[in-house]
């Protein structure tokens, strides 16, 4: 498993490189670091009839040393048996989605991590880019980590979906995060409590055979708010979504609403692609 770490190397990303470690000790995961610095035009300068060339050998040196920093406090917190292989990646360019997602064709990564504002908004804002762009252009997982959020086990998981399809690749996915701590995963769906409880736990593990899974259902209306609120009655340790490339991402995270699916700052979003 490989694992990257978008970093602007503010705090929030960095708290997100410790999540990422402390995952890829139990997971058994590589980590890539990768930083992309900002592609600024070159300017005219006509008192010399030529262009003026931007440093970016400046800039690359900048977040090479950035890169090495990071790199070295990870190894330094790295307190576990496996000893993660730690990698890097920096590179210029003003748009942080289709660079990333080659990177992730390239290096075969598993999963994205990335900062989330600590305003409760769903967006880490690397150079104004919001999550929004990377969750929509690439095919892997992205979890987005708090800023206050610390990695200690996964104890309860709450999987918010509607099984209209196949999701038996996103399934296998969180099983397996939930055999890590043996975590109790809660299949949240919306609408009058009926008798499909059974068939929707049924239909989990026809998919992957981890035991450890019920069925809750919350009321339809405000699901948004009905689902956030839920996750920290239950002190869930991450909340995972499905994202259907041809529906906009923002009708599920933008709002005032949305916000709220963060307002217990040590609640991480994994949002897997359908």
């Amino acid at each position: 498993m490989t694992s990257v770490v978008l970093t602007d190397f503010s705090k929030k990303a960095e708290n997100a490189a410790l999540y990422a470690l402390k995952l890829a000790e139990k997971t058994f995961a590589n980590i890539i670091l990768y930083h992309l610095y900002e592609e600024v035009p070159a300017v005219n300068v006509p008192e010399s009839g030529s262009w003026l060339i931007e440093d970016y050998d400046t800039y690359k040196k900048e977040s090479t040393r950035g890169l090495l920093r990071l790199k070295e406090k990870l190894q330094v917190s790295n307190a576990a048996e496996f000893k993660p292989a730690i990698s890097w990646f920096n590179d210029i360019g003003p748009d942080l989605a289709s660079t990333c997602s080659g990177l992730i064709t390239s290096q075969k990564v598993d999963l994205v991590v990335m900062g989330a504002r600590g305003d409760n908004t769903v967006s880490h804002l690397l150079y104004g880019s919001d999550a929004y762009e990377v969750i929509n252009n690439v095919n892997c997982p992205v979890l987005l980590v708090p800023e206050d959020c610390l990695y200690n086990s996964l104890e309860t998981i709450v999987f918010a979906n509607d099984f209209k399809q196949d999701y038996s690749e996103a399934i296998r996915f969180i099983a397996d995060l939930a055999r890590l701590d043996n975590a109790h995963i809660v299949l949240t769906h919306f609408g009058p409590y009926d008798n499909d409880a059974f068939k929707y736990i049924d239909e989990f593990k026809s998919a992957d055979p981890y035991a450890n899974v019920s069925s809750h259902f919350l009321p339809l209306e405000n699901f948004r708010e009905q689902l956030a609120g839920f996750a920290a009655k239950v002190n869930a340790s991450l909340v995972v979504m499905i994202h259907h490339h041809k529906i906009a991402l923002d009708t599920i995270f933008t709002g005032s609403r949305s916000k709220k699916m963060l307002d217990h700052k040590d609640m991480p979003l994994l949002v897997l692609p359908a």
